[in-house]
């Protein structure tokens, strides 16, 4: 085997090969010079028509490869012209480089898989490629593993919130609560867009889910009404419990207001002892709070209140669990706090929605640990503006995706 034949095999272009002297290394870069001949014919690039000629061919390009030898490796070729009987002239179709684009399918590929592990301008900066390239490469491969999704039908869905920007910049996640994975993302939480994913998820789908967790949320429980009539609603046991701290850390920071010195004192930086579960506090951490409720009578009743509503989820059924929230509000009523008035206030009215855990016995715990990666995602990226791309890297990290090996070499 001469050298041109070797590097034509290692290359493997079928129906391509390094011509005489086309191989040309610089200082930074090794340009190969290549050119058909296999002599099956050419493809119509726009309906894929084979002709066994060609019209004509125009100037050379140059198209960037795999890495060679620690250099950077560009392939020099003359694309050929159709003259296609449906179409007129169009440039040839060929299967390794798409049509005007600046880098091998292979090549791009590549990259996609590197954007996978490493944020997009770290990429761009490893490969000497410009950030925009990057990221259309990225998004390019990302779009198409979206194409390959399977239609799952979903029986428990999961809809809750994340952060994207600040200034309270919002996007609602729909997850398969069942599969642990995300199913869709839209922007904002409200009505409008949480209704949008909706129609466009369809009809058939929407009739599939038998019921839906997610947070007290006004926007989300119309949505869910109006397009899946028949699911149960289940408000989340994890946002519950996050509106009963909000009400504790109320009060805390009331009674540290009104506090004279030395309450004040007692009661500066305690916040985090009240938030936690008490079976999680270590005995100094006790201490300090029994400490703070012996001279406290507010306080004491937020946290015997907190401590209390334990129960209700440990409550062997619906109806059982329906007589302590009534108890417990009333109790909410008796202490005369005013955030544990509002709380009642607010578990009154989603109260059906709140018992509805029982019936169903889902959460939407698998939101945190994807969020996790979602939060992670945007903080390596520093940032996204383009939210459709960042939707679809939410999609990948969360293994919503298939893997990229589902796609072949060509679209």
């Amino acid at each position: 085997m001469s050298q041109l034949e070797g590097i034509t095999e290692l290359l493997g272009l079928q129906g391509w090969e390094v011509v005489e002297n086309g191989v040309r290394i610089e200082e930074e870069r090794v340009v190969i010079s290549i050119a058909w001949c296999a002599g099956t014919g050419y493809r119509c690039a726009q309906c894929g028509q084979g002709y066994l000629f060609a019209y004509d061919h125009v100037e050379p390009r140059l198209v960037r490869d795999f890495p060679l030898s620690g250099r950077r490796c560009y392939l020099e070729f003359t694309p050929a012209r159709v003259s296609c009987e449906a179409c007129g002239v169009h440039l040839e179709e060929l299967d390794w480089v798409g049509l005007h684009q600046r880098c091998t399918l292979r090549y791009e590929r590549y990259v996609a898989v590197l954007c996978e592990i490493l944020p997009a301008l770290d990429v761009a900066e490893l490969e000497g490629l410009d950030k925009n390239t990057v990221y259309r490469i990225d998004r390019k491969w990302l779009e198409e593993r979206a194409k390959l999704r399977e239609d799952k039908p979903v029986r428990h869905l999961g809809i809750d919130e994340i952060a994207i920007r600040k200034g309270h910049r919002y996007a609602t996640v729909f997850y398969d609560l069942e599969r642990r994975e995300v199913i869709g993302i839209v922007r904002d939480r409200t009505q409008r867009r949480t209704s949008g994913f909706f129609r466009r998820w369809g009809k058939a789908r929407c009739k599939e889910v038998e019921a839906v967790c997610m947070d007290l949320w006004a926007p989300y429980q119309n949505s869910v009404r109006k397009y899946c009539r028949q699911a149960g609603v289940v408000f989340d046991k994890f946002h519950v419990y996050g509106y009963l701290t909000q009400a504790i850390d109320e009060v805390r920071r009331e009674e540290q207001r009104i506090a004279d010195k030395a309450g004040r004192q007692l009661i500066k930086g305690s916040r985090w002892l009240w938030l936690r579960r008490p079976d999680r506090l270590r005995r100094k951490e006790k201490q300090s709070l029994q400490e703070i409720v012996e001279v406290n009578a507010s306080l004491e009743k937020a946290y015997l209140l907190r401590e209390d509503f334990e129960g209700f989820y440990a409550s062997e059924d619906k109806a059982a669990a329906q007589a302590f929230m009534e108890e417990w509000i009333s109790r909410c009523k008796e202490s005369a706090l005013k955030p544990f008035l509002k709380l009642a206030k607010r578990l009154r009215r989603w109260l059906q929605g709140i018992l509805a855990y029982f019936d169903y016995h889902i959460t939407n715990a698998v939101s945190e640990g994807l969020n996790n990666k979602i939060k992670v995602l945007k903080r390596r990226s520093y940032g996204f503006h383009d939210m459709h791309y960042f939707f679809l890297k939410i999609l990948g990290a969360t293994g919503a995706l298939p893997s990229i090996d589902a796609l072949s070499h060509t679209f």
